[in-house]
C-alpha cells in the first residue's frame, strides 16, 4: 500500500474473516512494524450494507450520525519485534509467496 500510495501508513485497518485469526493479525502487525486495528465487529461489508439500507430508509438521517459506528471494542495489535527481526521474517515471506506463484 505504501508503495502505490507513495504514503507511510501509520496505522493498518483490518477487517473480514481473516481477521478472525490471533495469529495472523500479530503477525501482520510484526512484518509490518505498525499496529495493525480490528473492529469488534469484523464483517464490514456486511455492515456497509446495513448501513447504507439505513440510511435509504431513514433510520439515520446522514452520515455523521454514523461516526461512532464500530469503533467501540476492537483489538489492536502492536508490533512485538525489532525491525531486523521483522525485515528477516519479510523476506521469508515474500519468498514464500514467490515459490507459490505459477503453478497454475
Amino acid at each position: 500500500m505504501e508503495k502505490d500510495s507513495g504514503k507511510a501508513l501509520q496505522r493498518l485497518a483490518v477487517d473480514g474473516g481473516m481477521s478472525n485469526s490471533e495469529l495472523c493479525m500479530q503477525t501482520q502487525a510484526n512484518l509490518i512494524g505498525i499496529p495493525v486495528d480490528r473492529p469488534k465487529m469484523r464483517e464490514t461489508t456486511a455492515l456497509g450494507a446495513a448501513i447504507a439500507a439505513g440510511l435509504a430508509v431513514g433510520v439515520w438521517k446522514d452520515l455523521e450520525e454514523l461516526k461512532e459506528i464500530n469503533t467501540q471494542g476492537g483489538t489492536v495489535f502492536e508490533p512485538k519485534i525489532g525491525k531486523e527481526q521483522a525485515k528477516t521474517m519479510f523476506e521469508r515471506w515474500e519468498k514464500a509467496v514467490y515459490t507459490c506463484t505459477g503453478f497454475v
